[in-house]
């Protein structure tokens, strides 16, 4: 008799995510894709616009040109 058990013992937590099935993986992988994607379009920053005034001493060419070059530069 003593203290030897009855009934078979076996483990029970050691592997517990590999008798997970194959959906379950799938579906992890699928939401972390939804987090990542809904995370890249919510950090996509909006277009910067900038008002500038143009004084007419400081353009060259006609002021109904197609296309503007703004030019900035800092003299030091």
């Amino acid at each position: 008799m003593g203290t030897a058990a009855s009934y078979p013992r076996s483990v029970t937590g050691a592997s517990r995510s590999l008798r997970w099935s194959p959906r379950v993986y799938y579906r992890l992988f699928f939401a972390g894709v939804a987090l990542l994607a809904v995370l890249a379009l919510a950090a996509s920053p909006a277009p910067a616009q900038v008002e500038l005034t143009v004084h007419p001493s400081m353009a060259k060419g006609p002021a109904d040109a197609p296309v503007t070059i703004i030019e900035f530069s800092d003299y030091q």
